[in-house]
């Protein structure tokens, strides 16, 4: 039997890179709330974004919120949860289902953009689904 590559401690490097991603996610979103939070108050930034500033703070505390959300199921998959797993497989799922989608009926949708994205997708559904990663989240 091969020895299975270790990321942090006990866990897969493929869970450990896909928990990263997720970390790295949540404070991006959390950062772009955060800016549009800031751009709520600052007229010249709105008329450039043609944008109202209740829309920006509507936006930039849904952000926030979907932030946290997200840092919380990347802990989540650092500490092995089953749950946290198969949230971030349903989004890539549907991630890839809205790509499809967003290809076939949006007219100048970009095929690359949406081709990279499909890839993207599929290579976290197969980083969380390999025997090391399955075996890590069953015996928690």
């Amino acid at each position: 039997m091969t020895k299975d590559r270790q990321g942090i401690g006990r866990m897969p490097v493929s869970v450990a890179f896909v928990g990263v991603l997720v970390l790295l996610n949540a404070l991006a979103t959390f950062a772009v709330g955060a800016m549009w939070l800031w751009a709520a108050g600052d007229a010249d930034v709105l008329g450039d974004v043609d944008t109202t500033a209740d829309d920006a703070q509507a936006y930039g505390w849904t952000a926030v919120a979907l932030g946290v959300i997200i840092l919380l199921v990347g802990i989540g998959l650092f500490r092995g949860s089953r749950f946290s797993r198969f949230l971030v497989m349903a989004l890539m799922v549907l991630r890839i289902g809205l790509d499809v989608f967003a290809i076939v009926q949006i007219d100048g949708y970009s095929l690359p953009q949406g081709l990279v994205s499909i890839a993207w997708s599929l290579l976290i559904l197969i980083l969380l689904t390999t025997a090391p990663a399955s075996r890590y989240f069953h015996q928690r």
